[in-house]
């Protein structure tokens, strides 16, 4: 599962993100599984009020196996957990592009009571796309954080996990996972 965060900024609203999530033209299905537009604007309009510099937290999930809508959603319920958000205030939505299925999770970076933490996020996220991986019996795909991930498992005592993951490594560091491109440079190639 390929796992993605960005951090969206409160100057510049919810508008573009809204019209992506919720209205993207590409997609051949949008299923908004929970949250909407007007809660996205409030959760902007609850940060500036905070006075925070980002108002949502865009994670974008897409398995290299097929997963229901159900198993998407428990999936987010588990970034929430690790996120410490509440699941109520939440926007999950589900697009269907050339047959497969992602999803987006839109998540307010104020919580009512405190600010979402964004120590070692990309690490966090890897670590939970790797175990649902393992839990759903997909084949785990290879991350830049794979070494921190096992550390992190060991602690924990997950040592079945952790061997697993260890498999993924590469004999040398030019071999390690990265991205063919970033998220700017595949939008100015989608804008082209």
């Amino acid at each position: 599962m390929i796992i993605q965060e960005s951090r969206i900024r409160t100057d510049s609203g919810a508008g573009a993100i809204t019209r992506h999530v919720l209205h993207g033209p590409k997609n051949e299905a949008i299923r908004c599984l929970c949250g909407s537009d007007w809660l996205l604007r409030d959760a902007m309009r609850e940060a500036r009020r905070e006075g925070l510099t980002y108002g949502l937290r865009h994670i974008a999930f897409n398995p290299a196996e097929p997963m229901t809508d159900d198993q998407l959603a428990e999936f987010a319920r588990r970034i929430c957990r690790e996120f410490e958000a509440d699941p109520e205030h939440i926007t999950l939505v589900i697009h269907q592009k050339n047959g497969s299925t992602h999803g987006h999770l839109l998540l307010p970076e104020w919580q009512q009571d405190h600010i979402l933490d964004s120590r070692f996020s990309w690490i966090r996220l890897e670590k939970l796309a790797r175990l649902e991986e393992i839990r759903l019996g997909h084949a785990p795909v290879a991350g830049r954080h794979d070494r921190s991930i096992i550390k992190a498992l060991e602690q924990e005592g997950r040592n079945r996990e952790a061997e697993k993951i260890k498999a993924l490594i590469p004999a040398t560091a030019q071999e390690k996972p990265r991205s063919a491109y970033s998220a700017q440079a595949r939008r100015m190639a989608e804008r082209q």
